[in-house]
């Protein structure tokens, strides 16, 4: 029988040597003989030719422990049981690859929308009767103690995040708040907020998410710092009634560029939705 040593198995398979140690180590390919006077390793033909395989199955993703035993190949049955839990490892990755690749392209068409809208040029908002899209929500109700000192733009984002990541659920955006009163919101005068965020939905998630929208409402898009939302719901509420709109009281306010997008407050845009009441909107 022909034997090879390390250093050339090394070199013909081109694996390091400390490699071949480290799977010595683990059991994993251990030499078919150690000259007792040397300590030299050497290997056969049928050992080396597992080396390929080794490399192989790293490739796609087997554990070096599953590869041990893949080896052995005592029959195909040892070999598909350990293909086909793989395959279903693998099949999990993609899924969750796919909801990451749409959520980062919905990220990304809705900065290009917020980057079309600062390029209009600043004048009257243009309000409209528009139909308010169905979203597949997460949603959180937050209850709020001290509405003047709240940050809720940032309080909202950062606990649904936490659900999120939570419950494995991927947000697409954007982002959503709910006021049952938009006085109060005005006025600073609100203890709660529903907060919802477009997510994708799948059997694994089905429980905790809702439907909304799929309304008539009026729609105005608010350029600028949060602190200047209140002129933009008087003008929307001064409009709505001087065209004889009946509006509901409620309002969403939808994040389009917000400070996950950019540090300068000039630069938000926000949508403010006002749901319409009344059976001739609906």
């Amino acid at each position: 029988m022909e034997w090879y040593t390390i250093g050339e198995v090394a070199k013909t398979c081109n694996v390091p040597i400390r490699t071949l140690r480290y799977y010595d180590d683990i059991g994993l390919l251990t030499p078919d003989r150690i000259a007792p006077e040397s300590n030299y390793r050497y290997y056969s033909v049928e050992s080396i030719r597992k080396i390929p395989l080794i490399k192989y199955y790293k490739q796609l993703g087997f554990k070096l422990d599953d590869i041990r035993q893949m080896l052995e190949r005592s029959n195909f049955e040892v070999l598909e049981d350990y293909m086909a839990k793989e395959l279903l490892i693998v099949e999990r990755q993609m899924a969750e690859l796919q909801k990451k690749h749409f959520a980062i392209q919905e990220w990304q068409r809705l900065l290009k929308q917020g980057e079309t809208l600062l390029a209009k040029p600043r004048k009257e908002r243009d309000i409209e009767i528009a139909p308010f899209p169905q979203y597949r929500t997460l949603k959180f109700h937050y209850e709020i103690s001290d509405p003047q000192a709240a940050n809720i733009e940032v309080l909202y984002s950062n606990v649904l995040v936490g659900l999120c990541n939570q419950h494995n659920v991927f947000a697409y955006g954007p982002f959503m708040l709910f006021f049952e009163d938009f006085d109060q919101r005005i006025n600073h005068t609100f203890t709660s907020v529903d907060c919802y965020t477009a997510v994708i939905e799948d059997e694994a998630n089905a429980a905790l998410t809702t439907e909304v929208g799929g309304f008539q409402a009026l729609s105005v898009v608010h350029k600028g710092d949060y602190s200047t939302l209140s002129d933009t719901y008087r003008k929307v509420q001064h409009w709505a009634q001087e065209q004889d709109i009946p509006l509901q009281g409620a309002s969403y306010e939808r994040y389009i560029i917000d400070p996950w997008s950019t540090a300068v407050s000039d630069n938000y845009v926000t949508e403010l939705i006002l749901p319409i009441g009344g059976i001739d909107y609906v």
